[in-house]
């Protein structure tokens, strides 16, 4: 804590409510963070969001973290999705499946669910989504 331009040792920290200085210190050292220190650093981040009337929104930083793993969720929930799809057909798929396929990614949904529906085997999907893409790379912009 300061006071009178010179800092003093405090068992109580004016920047973390609810967090007493000697647990900040062992949290801070861990070697691996855990689930303790997890739940509350995201306690003390609430608490300071309300203080400061921010979120982790305002924080380019979290808000990108937070975009990217939702990118991550959507693009393994689309390739088990379409593993699903092929595999309720009957159609046998490669382990590791959409993985390595070209396009699949940037591909929009309906076009691989149409490509999952019509195609008559792994190697035909992966021609149906190349194909599409050819397309799109050849389409002038908008």
């Amino acid at each position: 804590m300061l006071e009178g331009g010179r800092y003093r040792e405090s068992p109580v920290s004016i920047a973390f409510p609810d967090w007493r200085a000697r647990a900040i210190h062992e949290a801070l050292n861990e070697a691996e963070t855990t689930g303790w220190t997890h739940a509350k650093l995201a306690q003390v981040g609430r608490a300071l969001g309300a203080r400061d009337g921010t979120g982790p929104d305002d924080h380019y930083f979290l808000r990108s973290f937070r975009d990217e793993s939702r990118d991550e969720g959507r693009a393994e929930s689309r390739g088990k999705l379409v593993r699903q799809m092929l595999v309720s057909r009957g159609i046998a798929v490669s382990e590791g499946f959409p993985a390595g396929v070209p396009g699949f990614a940037e591909a929009p949904e309906d076009v691989l669910v149409q490509a999952a529906l019509a195609c008559d085997g792994e190697r035909d999907f992966r021609a149906r989504i190349a194909r599409v893409r050819t397309r799109q790379e050849a389409a002038p912009p908008p």
